[in-house]
């Protein structure tokens, strides 16, 4: 079997002595430049726990979590921490988590309303819409994600309410 193996390979790899000197290939985007993506937008442009206070509290409970893991997951896994701490006895160190992710996603709530403001003013969307939207209790993040596609460029001029609609994903869709 060793036989066949060795000839195998004889037959698959390139003979040294034979074959003339292989030029590198250069790949066919060797002379275009990477369009420059600018400063992050919309739900790109919020906050993230990894390096913040939450993070190293969280680090201290024992629990790690991935990169760019989901704001979501990472207040799943804190209320487990505070759960499995105050369980232990360390109710000190329970509530100082729960502050830490209490502060991070307040923090990142109000700067997602500021984007999503600015939106509004760069779409010229009715104000009075914005001021809805946030007293209604909409998912920010979703808003804002939702303002930042194209189809959000073609809503310049539409109702109030039509754009509420739109942006909360009701069924009576305009656009």
């Amino acid at each position: 079997m060793g036989t066949m193996q060795d000839a195998l390979r004889g037959a698959l790899a390139p003979a040294a002595t034979d074959a003339a000197p292989v030029a590198p290939t250069v790949p066919a985007t060797a002379g275009l430049q990477a369009r420059d993506a600018g400063p992050p937008v919309g739900v790109a442009a919020l906050p993230r726990p990894e390096g913040g206070e939450w993070e190293e509290r969280l680090r201290a409970a024992g629990v790690r979590m991935d990169r760019d893991a989901p704001v979501a997951a990472w207040v799943q896994r804190t209320a487990g921490a505070v759960k499995t701490l105050e369980a232990a006895g360390r109710r000190h160190d329970a509530r100082a988590l729960a502050q830490a992710r209490d502060e991070f996603v307040r923090r990142r709530e109000k700067r997602a309303w500021e984007a999503v403001k600015e939106r509004f003013e760069a779409l010229t969307l009715p104000e009075k819409t914005y001021r809805a939207l946030k007293q209604e209790g909409a998912d920010v993040e979703k808003v804002l994600a939702r303002l930042y596609t194209r189809r959000a460029e073609e809503w310049r001029g539409l109702a109030g309410n039509k754009v509420r609609d739109i942006l909360l994903d009701r069924a009576a869709r305009i656009v």
